[in-house]
């Protein structure tokens, strides 16, 4: 404080400081403000919005209504997941997504490559689509999966944990290669379904008509079961799986339909366009379970 300044103001000043102490003093450390507080916050955000929504639709019946933008489900380490919504908006979080920290997994033999081998910026790009991927599959897919985290050593690897189990979420776009489509993909249900071996399979459509089949399938062990939907977009085959966790003999906490549904929303169609214009993954065959 200058030694120059009159006495009143000196006075004044001293109230002022002492006002703003205290009230910094009354808050939590900035540490405490963790994205978990920032989840919670955009998930009752987005399910009020939706209540409003639909109140608002019933009141005026055939008035047309501007869409209601919802913001994105995004969330950090150690946080609790975002609601689903069918929204089909792109993301526009009212606050940037907090960064989710990948799960470092090591490669388990010389030819696997990791992506920590890739060119700077190729990895880098890697890492921004997962980092956006991982966010739209926390908001689209069940809260039982748990928080998903990226996986660093695919790019179409991801991983959902709770305190029930670690759920390997496979997100794969990968070149198709030169197998014809009728034998490279499972479109449609089997007209036997004895022939799932206890699984089970549901039908379905994309937006422009493409037919696609989700699985829940026996992985493992007898009473353990993962869901997987497979189908050709553009000039690759796209894959979205969860996996259980055999050691908790966990079950993916997803349905057939479930996984449907996440499918067919447009902002899961647009991270899959964006990766069969600017592939990511080598052409092969399978990339992890049946």
């Amino acid at each position: 404080m200058g030694d120059n300044m009159p006495e009143d103001e000196h006075g004044s000043a001293l109230l002022v400081r002492g006002a703003m102490e205290h009230a910094v003093a009354e808050l939590p450390p900035v540490h405490d403000l963790v994205p978990a507080a920032v989840v919670q916050g955009r998930r009752r955000r987005a399910r009020v919005r939706v209540a409003v929504a639909a109140a608002v639709a019933c009141a005026v019946g055939s008035v047309a209504l501007g869409s209601v933008a919802l913001p994105g489900g995004d969330g950090g380490g150690r946080t609790v997941r975002p609601a689903a919504s069918t929204t089909p908006s792109p993301r526009t979080s009212e606050e940037p997504a907090p960064y989710r920290t990948p799960v470092h997994i090591e490669p388990t033999s010389d030819t696997e490559d990791a992506m920590a081998g890739l060119p700077a910026a190729e990895r880098e790009r890697q890492e921004d689509f997962q980092q956006r991927a991982a966010v739209l599959l926390d908001e689209l897919l069940p809260d039982g999966v748990g928080l998903i985290r990226p996986v660093d050593l695919a790019v179409w690897r991801y991983q959902g944990e709770t305190a029930g189990g670690k759920f390997t979420i496979v997100l794969s776009v990968r070149p198709a290669g030169s197998v014809p489509k009728s034998t490279r993909l499972g479109d449609t249900c089997p007209e036997d379904p004895e022939s799932l071996k206890g699984g089970s399979c549901e039908q379905g459509t994309l937006p422009d008509g493409t037919k696609l089949a989700a699985y829940r399938l026996v992985e493992g062990s007898p009473d353990t079961m993962y869901t997987r939907v497979r189908f050709s977009y553009g000039h690759s085959d796209v894959e979205l799986a969860v996996h259980p966790d055999e050691d908790a003999k966990a079950s993916a906490p997803v349905t057939a339909g479930q996984l449907l549904a996440v499918v067919r929303d447009r902002r899961f169609l647009d991270l899959v366009r964006y990766a069969d214009a600017h592939p990511m993954e080598k052409k092969q065959i399978s990339v992890l379970g049946g």
